[in-house]
């Protein structure tokens, strides 16, 4: 009886902590003074701090945005890709081959899949992968990606800082944060 007493003692512990933990994490991620911005098509808009430098490149890499330096390593990126898909795929749960696509197409990186689900972004069903990555530079990383469907056309979301407890729990909130703040404003002029 008392084993059991113990692991409910700890089970509230954990859940007050947590509950801690969340509140400073809302607290200081409200206090962060957020910008929205475009890609050059102006077919989406996300937002984020106002310190994070932005990109628009061309092509199928719509949006970039790149947080300031936090130490040594990599720093947290949010990476935006608008592509035209086949008229086939039509569910965000199909999204999950076109976010597998553009992480090999654009990073070349070989993915460890933490997690995968359909989501919902802006009201509008998506599909979520999260997964780690070995960067090329050995460093260890964390990304959260979400694609979203609309008239063949893939929306995709990828945030990613560095893959360590205390990174993870620092910056993903706020990339998650990020990635749910996308808005499909038109179809991506030609």
């Amino acid at each position: 009886m008392q084993r059991k007493d113990a692991r409910s003692g700890l089970l509230m512990l954990t859940a007050g902590v947590l509950g801690i933990a969340t509140a400073v994490w809302t607290a200081s991620a409200a206090a962060i003074p957020m910008r929205t911005v475009h890609d050059s098509k102006h077919a989406i808009t996300i937002t984020l701090p106002t310190t994070w430098a932005t990109q628009s490149p061309s092509g199928s890499a719509a949006l970039k945005a790149i947080a300031p330096s936090s130490g040594p390593g990599l720093p947290d990126t949010v990476e935006a890709v608008v592509h035209l898909v086949p008229a086939s795929v039509t569910t965000p749960t199909a999204c999950e081959n076109e976010a597998a696509w553009v992480t090999q197409h654009f990073a070349h990186i070989t993915p460890v899949t933490l997690s995968k689900s359909p989501v919902t972004i802006g009201g509008v069903p998506a599909y979520s992968w999260t997964y780690t990555w070995q960067a090329s530079t050995k460093e260890h990383r964390w990304s959260q990606q979400v694609c979203i469907l609309r008239q063949q056309t893939a929306y995709v979301v990828t945030g990613t800082t560095g893959d360590t407890l205390a990174a993870r729990a620092a910056r993903s909130p706020l990339l998650v944060q990020i990635i749910d703040s996308l808005r499909i404003l038109t179809s991506p002029k030609k």
